[in-house]
């Protein structure tokens, strides 16, 4: 299977952000996750939203006419420390998907997980995205649901466009701050400035759990609504990031065409670095519904 490089999270980004951060905050927090007293309730989605897709992995195995899973172990574009495998680290039972990386020697690296695409299946020009998923944590974990612009085989990154509707680099900070709490939601696109510094410009901002718990106690929906002015982000109906689209220019054209869904889950890479000894081993990404609805 052709790889399709992606050079999602670079040292630009972090050098670069918009942060807007939400919800609880305070407290240390846990790597191995502290008990959550309830889980997030579900907030409804509004009657004028009519659900056009979906997978509920209501069955014994992955849906072949909504996922492809793509393979290989090239880096990614991110320098990531993880080989997918062609299925041997995606499974579906019990009314969950679960990705799943483990340490293990594969290709010439020292990790495996799974990435699943819609791409060639399934594609939206707007609409409200959503996904409830249950994360995985600790030191060089990244876990995504992303989606990209249906022609990146012909127009390449960053002219594809990519939607990060939530990203966590699991570990800690280097001041000790906890990293396992807190999702990130961005938006890059082409930079069209005259002799940039680089070939990506990004909206990104974040949004800690309330209480500074892990998002691996739970299942949390993550989110946007997504429309040809605007890309609303959310966690369990909470927003925490509107981005105005509404240009033309700047390079914002490239969010208004169709988009495949992503979701995977990195082991390593610029981002959160590489897996220590305080990793726990394998490690799992939950989800347990991906959704799409459109405006009836």
């Amino acid at each position: 299977m052709t790889i399709t490089f992606i050079r999602k999270h670079t040292s630009f980004l972090l050098t670069a952000l918009l942060l807007a951060s939400c919800g609880g905050g305070g407290g240390s927090g846990s790597n191995s996750g502290s008990a959550n007293n309830s889980t997030p309730p579900i907030v409804p989605v509004a009657s004028d939203w009519q659900l056009i897709w979906s997978d509920e992995f209501n069955n014994t195995s992955l849906d072949s006419s909504k996922w492809s899973l793509e393979s290989g172990g090239d880096g990614w574009g991110n320098n990531e420390l993880e080989y997918y495998t062609a299925g041997d680290n995606a499974s579906v039972s019990d009314g969950y998907l679960t990705i799943t990386a483990r340490q293990q020697s594969y290709g010439g690296l020292n990790y495996t997980s799974s990435r699943l695409i819609t791409k060639g299946k399934a594609y939206w020009t707007y609409g409200k995205v959503e996904a409830r998923i249950k994360l995985p944590y600790g030191q060089g974990m990244w876990p995504a649901f992303w989606m990209l612009g249906e022609d990146i085989d012909s127009v390449g990154f960053p002219g594809s466009g990519e939607i990060d509707i939530m990203e966590m680099v699991g570990g800690k900070d280097d001041d000790g701050s906890n990293r396992n709490s807190v999702i990130w939601g961005s938006l890059h696109r082409p930079n069209l400035d005259p002799n940039p510094a680089s070939d990506v410009k990004s909206f990104t901002a974040s949004y800690r759990n309330p209480g500074d718990i892990n998002f691996n106690n739970d299942f949390h929906v993550f989110g946007i609504e997504w429309n040809a002015t605007t890309v609303i982000y959310s966690v369990d109906g909470n927003v925490y990031q509107t981005v105005d689209i509404s240009s033309n220019t700047d390079g914002f054209d490239v969010f208004k065409k169709p988009f495949f869904i992503v979701l995977n889950l990195a082991v390593g890479g610029d981002w959160p670095g590489a897996p220590d000894l305080t990793t726990v081993w394998p490690a799992q990404m939950q989800v347990d519904w991906v959704r799409v609805y459109q405006k009836s």
